[in-house]
């Protein structure tokens, strides 16, 4: 008996914990008080997400590789900021924010509008992904 619960041990030992994951998402709504706006996570890591569109995604903890999408002109209040901005329809474009995830923790992730930042001589600098809310998440 002893022998196989040692070997049941090690069997264990070599399974990836549970707990050493942590999550990435966009299911909250962000602040838009303070410019911050829906966001779309497309790829993770090079791989695209396609049809899988899911607004919590569960990643081994370790830096990850984010492929966003801005979601800004969504809101009646986005799509207002970037009108008066004199922002014209422009070809959507995925911008990387790299996270590292931590066990146990929630990267809640969102689009920041910078309002001095849109001309036409870069027309996707007015925004940029950012991760502004971290909670404590167990992993399932």
């Amino acid at each position: 008996m002893r022998g196989a619960l040692c070997g049941m041990v090690l069997l264990l030992a070599s399974i990836p914990a549970l707990a050493d994951c942590g999550y990435v998402g966009t299911s909250v709504k962000p602040p838009l008080s303070e410019d911050l706006y829906p966001a779309e996570i497309r790829r993770i890591d090079g791989e695209d997400l396609g049809a899988r569109k899911a607004s919590r995604h569960r990643l081994p903890a370790g830096k990850h590789r984010l492929s966003m999408q801005e979601l800004i002109g969504t809101t009646p209040r986005g799509y207002t900021a970037l009108r008066k901005l004199g922002n014209r329809e422009v070809a959507l474009v995925y911008k990387v924010i790299e996270v590292d995830v931590e066990p146990g923790q929630h990267y809640h992730i969102a689009a920041r509008l910078h309002r001095d930042r849109l001309d036409r001589e870069r027309p996707h600098a007015y925004w940029e992904p950012v991760v502004w809310r971290v909670d404590p998440a167990a992993c399932d």
